[in-house]
């Protein structure tokens, strides 16, 4: 049997960064609850924010877990045809034998808080991937299933026209009733246990999912455009340029000059850039196609005419509407609209 397996690309290694770091600004960054990180010695973070909680909850603890591979070719081809032939798709599975990471975070909180908060976590959750689709009626929580080992689960799943897939496990853990001393926590004058609500997400899910949401297929022009409507601080390039030269070789070098100036400017405002110097002998149109094929959502057009008026065309990707940007102000003018999202 054939088997496809996906490999990820320069432009796909951006993607996967801006993912790692949307999850890291929620999970870390954004959360009311203290979380800290954990490099491998899960017990000695736990530990160690026990003592800085001063033994009080909640606090929560974030993992980036390296995946082993598998080495052996015939486990490779068992475990791949195992995941491919499930009820659930998995995405995993096209990546075969590629290292994978896991996004893990757990927030530890009282017995008497948990399950509100395990409720608030499985909307909270939903909503963030809601927030970054291009169709957000398609993710959807599954009904609570309780496990015998005082646990309950919940999935978040994307829906497809293909098949439901998993995008997200959450997991509701009560713990036993006695614990060590050492393992307690203060709540007013008592010793209490601590409970657990586990959020799992695969990266390569995650990368993938994005990548499938985004897709589509739109009429332009009487043709179908094949695009990547990603989320603005999802694109792995946030702006491109697109020069109509006319092909006179010294105006083309100026508006390259031009685009070189802008792509600087850009980058020291953290804005992701792509500017490709050559792409000039290509028309417009084919410019804008690999530009909107890479979900790129903003391009800046520059022509003749930019180098006597100084004004520009900005082009939205999911619309094709072009605005009139002058230059003195398009760098402040995008930096606002990905601030405003």
């Amino acid at each position: 049997m054939k088997i496809e397996q996906l490999k990820v690309g320069p432009v796909g290694y951006l993607l996967l960064h801006q993912l790692r770091n949307e999850w890291f600004n929620h999970m870390i960054i954004n959360k009311e609850t203290s979380v800290f990180i954990s490099d491998n010695d899960f017990e000695g973070t736990f530990q160690f924010a026990k003592r800085l909680c001063l033994d009080r909850l909640p606090f929560g603890i974030a993992e980036i877990i390296q995946n082993k591979r598998i080495s052996n070719e015939n486990l490779i081809l068992e475990h791949y045809v195992e995941r491919m032939n499930s009820n659930d798709i998995d995405f995993e599975a096209y990546f075969g034998n590629e290292d994978s990471l896991t996004l893990k975070c757990t927030i530890f909180t009282t017995p008497t808080n948990s399950v509100p908060f395990f409720h608030q976590w499985q909307r909270d959750r939903r909503i963030w991937w809601r927030k970054f689709s291009a169709s957000p009626g398609r993710y959807s929580v599954t009904d609570i299933k309780t496990e015998t080992n005082n646990t309950q689960t919940v999935q978040i799943r994307a829906n497809y026209p293909w098949k439901s897939h998993i995008v997200e496990t959450l997991a509701l853990h009560t713990g036993p009733k006695y614990v060590s001393e050492a393992d307690k926590f203060k709540d007013g004058k008592k010793t209490i246990p601590s409970s657990s609500i586990i959020s799992t997400i695969h990266l390569n899910t995650l990368f993938m999912n994005t990548i499938c949401d985004a897709y589509d297929e739109s009429e332009y022009k009487g043709n179908k455009r094949a695009l990547l409507r990603f989320h603005r601080k999802l694109a792995p390039y946030s702006i491109s340029f697109a020069i109509a030269s006319g092909g006179v070789a010294a105006i083309v070098q100026e508006l390259n000059d031009l685009a070189l100036h802008l792509t600087e400017q850009f980058r020291t405002n953290h804005l992701s850039t792509l500017f490709l110097p050559r792409s000039s002998k290509l028309s417009l149109e084919a410019q804008w196609r690999q530009y909107d094929e890479m979900g790129i959502p903003y391009n800046v057009v520059l022509n003749e005419r930019t180098l006597k008026d100084g004004l520009v065309h900005l082009r939205n990707r999911d619309t094709t509407l072009k605005e009139q940007v002058h230059v003195s102000e398009l760098v402040a003018y995008v930096e606002q609209l990905f601030k405003n999202y």
